[in-house]
């Protein structure tokens, strides 16, 4: 088994990004090796390699060192490349106990999940598997007459979301969501338990 562990810090990193797969492998030459990518290095090829970010920009938001940034996420893309190279299963692990959930509602001080154009935005922090947080505002889709992905994936990434919940949820949308690191959802009900199980780690291979 293949395993690439590196020295950390003893300073917590400021990690946002939270992945909803968590292990990867290849569908036409399975291997029993694994490589594990922490979750700081998936953090670092997000922040560089998804939203573009410089490298000084991505050390900033992650509230690192340069340097340490560098080191991590050269570590992060030997790791990605020896996966491709080899075949060998990938392995992320998700340490994020903080995460935030945007629904879209057609109540404003209750949970009835709509489209993406419902009248009001709901926003939820989960802490350590706790709600700690909740916002509600109007959605600038409805009041605007906008298009979701004209100002929603923007809304999105103002309030750090990592999961956006509707009823229904188009093609194009999702994908400007995900270009963000926004995971999009279509549910016609959803609970407080629903919302929690979020911070569940993906057991599925993609």
């Amino acid at each position: 088994m293949l395993l690439f562990l590196m020295g950390r810090d003893k300073l917590k990193r400021k990690l946002q990004f939270k992945p909803m797969c968590t292990s990867f492998g290849s569908l036409s030459c399975p291997s029993e090796d694994t490589i594990y990518l922490l979750h700081e290095e998936m953090e670092a090829l997000y922040l560089m390699d998804n939203q573009g970010l410089y490298q000084a920009d991505a050390a900033i938001q992650m509230e690192v060192s340069r340097t340490t940034f560098a080191r991590i996420i050269k570590n992060a893309r030997e790791k990605v490349s020896m996966m491709l190279i080899t075949g060998a299963n990938l392995e992320i692990e998700d340490e994020k106990d903080e995460y935030t959930v945007m629904l879209a509602s057609m109540q404003e001080h209750l949970l009835e999940l709509g489209n993406p154009d419902a009248p009001f935005l709901m926003i939820y922090r989960i802490h350590q598997n706790e709600i700690i947080d909740k916002q509600v505002m109007e959605n600038p889709v409805f009041v605007e007459n906008k298009r979701p992905g004209q100002v929603l994936p923007v809304l999105c990434n103002k309030y750090k979301v990592n999961f956006f919940i509707a009823t229904s949820i188009g093609t194009g949308f999702r994908s400007a969501l995900l270009s963000k690191g926004i995971y999009a959802q279509s549910k016609k009900v959803f609970s407080q338990k629903d919302m929690l199980a979020l911070g569940t780690k993906s057991k599925g291979k993609e």
